[in-house]
């Protein structure tokens, strides 16, 4: 029709590429309504972007480029620098290459230095350094040094959240290493690995000749009391009790609730002992710090007992803050954490002696008159008393069996870190004894353990019975498991073994090491530094 029709024609057959459009929709997947297939999915996937490397000396080089009078895109591509990194810092006047760019650090790097160390010490020591104990550090640290920080606390929620604490250790991967190395400790077969990395530290010190004298080697240990004519009126007490392996039994520090108000200095000293409250989440560690300082520390001083000493404490259950570790390093206290989970074997305080003072505990608050309580109470006062008499040897004995004292990394392969067999009859009165609580609730078995070692059953008729029969099994079942670790002791007296079961054949130290003049003050002794 147009003249120019066939020429548009032939124009036409030759820019169709038709064929090719058809031949790339083959192999794309069509939509499920017929149309046009994604676009997107024939995308390649999106490199990740990697930030450009380069050193300190490099950005330098590339500022003072600039600075004399080479364009910011040359001195980038010629140091390897973004150039966005060297206009950033040409506009701000940031001349030093070790100044980073951000937010501001919440702690100098002084100031984590001085954290890392007492860290490494605790962990050379035994202490595991984890999540709560770094937390426990940073706040204890701002609080000790309120007048580095003139803005107040830098945290969050007035202590370390969790992204500074892992942002902390990838700052010192040394620390993170230490953590997970102390963290092995867990099995009982690594008894004999403990006491040989405690005498490593301890000759580190040059504290070989300090374990061995029995009035510097201590320990500390905590119960837990409860008092009331009911649960609902139950008031549980945690009284941290120290000693050291000649014997001496010192004062305890007596944990009271929040609800309880505190009596006044002078009413404390008429108690004979110290009185605090227990810790919360914010004061974590506190109860540590407060028995170092207002019990373990003055009693030393008084006693004339010879500097450094060693202390042998439960770092899982007893949490060593900064505080309280600063304390420790000005007072020559080597504390020492015992080995989690067999800790029962080492714990000299807590096999004999515990056992003694929760029984004579029951007693006392059988004899009492009335349930009303208050913080005037004279609560250890009778049964401190009462243990006069035999808390020397209890202790020296509990000391013996743990082989704290005298050390003797050789014979711990003597402790028996499994639990024993049971036998024949033991093990049907446990299963016995299984069948019968099965039966009971909740309330029942509580009550049947609260009034254990009552003289009378003091609850509803009807159980008087069943409570008897529950009591007499559990009876015998300790005096089972009583003869079968008598039997133990025997069999291994006559294989030569080195325990001693007999108190008797504890030796005494020569008086000759214990009666120097010692003057009421800290001497001051290089404790290894």
């Amino acid at each position: 029709m147009f003249a120019g029709s066939d020429y548009f024609r032939q124009l036409a057959a030759a820019n169709d590429d038709s064929a090719d459009i058809c031949v790339k929709e083959e192999s794309v997947e069509s939509t499920s309504n017929g149309g046009k297939a994604d676009k997107h999915k024939s995308r390649k996937p999106r490199k990740a972007w990697q930030g450009e490397t380069y050193t300190t000396v490099q950005l330098q080089l590339a500022y003072e480029a600039v600075q004399n009078g080479m364009s910011m895109y040359h001195a980038g591509k010629m140091y390897g620098v973004p150039r966005p990194t060297l206009q950033y810092r040409v506009k701000n006047n940031v001349s030093k290459p070790d100044v980073k760019t951000g937010p501001k650090c919440y702690l100098s790097q002084t100031q984590e230095l001085s954290m890392v160390a007492s860290l490494h010490a605790l962990a050379d020591a035994g202490f595991t350094v984890n999540y709560k104990l770094i937390q426990i550090f940073g706040t204890e640290y701002v609080k000790a040094n309120e007048e580095q920080f003139p803005e107040g606390i830098p945290f969050r929620n007035t202590k370390p959240s969790f992204q500074w604490i892992m942002c902390f250790l990838k700052r010192h991967p040394d620390l993170a290493e230490r953590t997970t190395t102390r963290s092995a400790f867990v099995a009982s077969k690594r008894l004999p690995e403990w006491f040989g990395c405690v005498s490593e530290y301890l000759t580190k010190m040059g504290l070989q000749t300090v374990v061995q004298n029995r009035r510097q080697v201590f320990t500390m240990d905590d119960v837990e009391l409860k008092r009331g004519k009911n649960r609902k009126n139950e008031i549980t007490f945690t009284c941290l009790f120290g000693a050291n392996a000649n014997g001496n039994l010192l004062p305890p520090l007596i944990l009271y609730p929040h609800t309880f108000t505190l009596p006044t200095q002078n009413k404390q000293s008429e108690l004979k002992y110290a009185v605090a409250h227990q810790d919360t989440k914010l004061t974590v560690g506190n109860a540590l710090y407060q028995w170092l300082t207002r019990v373990f520390q003055p009693w030393l001083i008084e006693e004339n007992v010879p500097r450094p000493v060693i202390l042998f404490l439960d770092g899982h259950r007893h949490q060593m803050g900064y505080l309280s570790s600063q304390f420790c390093h000005q007072h020559q206290i080597v504390p020492v954490s015992l080995l989690p989970r067999v800790i029962h074997l080492l714990r000299p305080l807590n096999e004999i002696l515990f056992v003694s003072i929760e029984k004579l505990w029951h007693e006392e608050m059988q004899n009492s008159s009335t349930g009303s309580f208050t913080t005037m109470d004279p609560l250890l006062t009778p049964v401190l008393d009462r243990l006069t008499d035999t808390a020397e040897s209890i202790i020296r004995d509990g000391f013996l069996r743990s082989k704290i004292y005298p050390w003797d990394p050789e014979g711990c392969n003597t402790v028996d870190v499994t639990q024993p067999q049971p036998d024949e009859n033991r093990s049907k009165l446990v299963l016995f004894r299984r069948m019968l609580e099965s039966r009971l609730t909740a309330h029942e078995l509580g009550e049947f353990k609260a009034r254990r070692h009552d003289e009378e059953w003091r609850g509803p008729v009807e159980y008087a019975s069943l409570f008897q029969v529950w009591r007499e099994l559990m009876d015998e079942i300790d005096s089972v498991e009583t003869g079968a670790c008598s039997d133990m002791d025997t069999t291994q007296e006559g294989d030569g073994c080195s325990v001693e079961p007999d108190l008797v054949a504890v030796k005494e130290e020569e008086t000759g090491e214990c009666l120097l003049d010692f003057v009421k003050e800290e001497p001051s002794v290089d404790c290894g530094e």
